[in-house]
């Protein structure tokens, strides 16, 4: 559940100079805007989709197995696919800021 950079920060980065509209477009003046206002999302994040599952029995884990007797008498894990229901939406207990908002937060 790696945070990636968004789509609309890769097409309007704020490395890239924009043209103002006071100038002609013959001139070589630009003008840079903030970061900051660029990012048009919600500043902070109050839920997050879950990674884990429920089984028929109603336990969750990211991955379930079950015990399986093989020909020779030997016992091996197999992995259940079935029967699994997504975690859906899981609520942070405090917010937290949104991955692509582009503000330094440093630690003194």
């Amino acid at each position: 559940m790696g945070s990636t950079g968004s789509k609309y920060f890769k097409r309007a980065s704020p490395s890239k100079p924009t043209s103002n509209n006071n100038y002609p477009e013959s001139s070589n003046v630009c003008v840079k805007r903030p970061a900051v206002n660029l990012f048009s999302g919600p500043t902070y994040v109050l839920s997050r989709q879950g990674s884990m599952y429920f089984d028929s029995d109603g336990d969750l884990a990211h991955e379930f197995y079950v015990e399986v007797k093989t020909k020779h008498r030997k016992k091996r894990m197999k992995r259940i696919l079935n029967d699994l229901k997504p975690q859906g939406e899981v609520v942070y207990p405090y917010p937290r800021l949104h991955p692509d908002y582009p503000v330094v937060l440093m630690h003194v």
